[in-house]
């Protein structure tokens, strides 16, 4: 049986979509199991250079669905990927992503701001 995903489905309260602060990244950066329990929704700005973001283990994510902005202020490429380091979306400069994962693999998506 799936766990609960408490930042995604609260007991007895409406769903939330519940937010990291924006974060200055100065290297590669994983997601922690702990993160994605708590948060759905992350920015990051690449720190002027493309990084790396990794999510976790897809055994541990089953019904995950996450929000990755990227928040930089120059052409700076943030390539998402599994933990397994397939690459899942890679946004740009004000692009954002939609990641969730079905227990077995990561999907995603990828839709530039207005």
């Amino acid at each position: 049986m799936p766990r609960e995903r408490i930042a995604t489905w609260p007991t007895g309260r409406a769903s939330r979509f519940s937010a990291k602060t924006a974060e200055t990244l100065a290297a590669a950066r994983t997601i922690t199991i702990e993160e994605v329990e708590r948060y759905n929704a992350f920015a990051f700005d690449p720190g002027g250079a493309a990084r790396t973001v990794t999510l976790p283990a897809e055994s541990a994510c089953e019904g995950v669905y996450l929000f990755i902005a990227n928040t930089a202020d120059a052409a700076e490429v943030l390539t998402v990927q599994d933990d397994g380091a397939s690459t899942i979306v890679t946004p740009t400069q004000a692009e954002a992503a939609f990641v969730w994962c079905d227990g077995v693999r990561w999907y995603g998506m990828v839709g530039a701001s207005s």
